[in-house]
């Protein structure tokens, strides 16, 4: 009597389909993702004749059209740049204050921002423009 043994079954698993599979979703999730984007404010610049070409100051108060204010980068509030500044103001009270502005913004704006750098101790105020 013959016994007809099992015919084994080879399981093979072929990777390769795989492996193109997987480089496909890579490529699409790294295609299709957002990357950190630095935070900074568009501005444009006022243009002026007379403007004098300075040293950049170690502070920069910048104010957007929107009305968004950051000081030296960092985003901050209106109501918050006065305690902000003095303990940068306290070394040397001479120090300039560059404000950047951008060309359309409210000129209330702009003085609600001076008022709170004078009223920090800031009297060198520079406002930053572009040489037509």
């Amino acid at each position: 009597m013959e016994f007809e043994g099992r015919a084994r079954i080879h399981s093979h698993l072929d990777i390769a389909p795989l492996i193109d599979i997987v480089f496909l979703l890579l490529v699409f999730f790294m295609l299709t993702s957002t990357f950190l984007v630095p935070e900074a404010i568009e501005l444009e610049l006022p243009e002026s004749n007379s403007a004098n070409v300075t040293e950049i100051t170690p502070i920069t108060v910048t104010l957007n059209q929107a009305g968004e204010l950051t000081l030296n980068g960092e985003a901050i509030a209106l109501e918050q740049l006065k305690a902000a500044i003095e303990p940068l103001l306290e070394q040397d009270s001479d120090a300039p204050v560059t404000l950047k502005s951008d060309a359309h913004s409210e000129v209330q704006q702009l003085l609600g921002v001076m008022d709170e750098i004078r009223s920090a101790g800031g009297s060198n105020i520079a406002l930053a423009t572009t040489q037509k």
